[in-house]
């Protein structure tokens, strides 16, 4: 590990984030538990110093401080995709596809559209669920229903990450996504997006009534 990306984590590292981390994540990486606000901001750093990606190491906190770093550096959209996929094959993780998938705003293109499509068609659980939160991040306008119910995985994140997608929706445009979730006919991701949406502020009573009738 460089040195200052050292010194930077044994001075922020706390025992009790990392308990907290480890109940919170199942990961195979080491977890120094480390705040993510501070995260960001030390990213912030290192992308102004041009700090070269390939310095991190495999520990959840690199892993995230490399996202971050990548989400803070002037690239194209291309660029953006071929530094990420050099390591998004170690998210191994909901907290970390989450976090990293969000403040990657400059796939916000046809590129970034495309490179999304193709993860989905990935074996790897992960590898899904950093398409289907790209498309909810990124994508929700588009119509992309046909694609995420012909997603075909009992894996517990991706089910989870297909709710969330389709709750996020609803509450965006009532009518569109009430008629993406009638198309889901898995259980389990049908009612969690209704229990998702009925924990939300962004619908009203009746709506929520409503979608309680669509459950299977």
């Amino acid at each position: 590990m460089e040195e200052k990306i050292q010194r930077f984590f044994e001075e922020n590292s706390k025992l009790s984030l990392i308990e907290f981390h480890k109940k919170l994540i199942t990961t195979s990486h080491k977890i120094y538990g480390i705040e993510t606000p501070k995260l960001r901001k030390f990213a912030k750093t290192l992308a102004k110093e041009n700090f070269s990606l390939n310095e991190f190491g495999t520990s959840h906190e690199e892993i995230l401080l490399r996202g971050f770093c990548l989400a803070n550096m002037k690239l194209s959209d291309t660029e953006t995709i071929d530094e990420f996929e050099k390591f998004s094959n170690k998210i191994d993780n909901w907290a970390t596809c989450d976090m990293i998938v969000s403040t990657l705003k400059n796939l916000k293109t046809e590129n970034g559209y495309k490179y999304f499509i193709n993860k989905l068609k990935s074996p790897d659980p992960f590898q899904k669920r950093i398409a289907i939160v790209g498309l909810m991040d990124y994508f929700i306008d588009r119509d992309n229903t046909n694609l995420l119910t012909k997603i075909n995985d009992e894996n517990y994140y991706v089910k989870m990450a297909l709710a969330w997608y389709l709750c996020t929706l609803i509450c965006k445009d009532f009518e569109k996504g009430v008629s993406s979730l009638k198309q889901f006919t898995d259980k389990f991701t049908r009612n969690k997006a209704i229990s998702k949406c009925h924990d939300s502020f962004r619908l009203n009573k009746a709506q929520k009534e409503f979608l309680k009738t669509l459950k299977i």
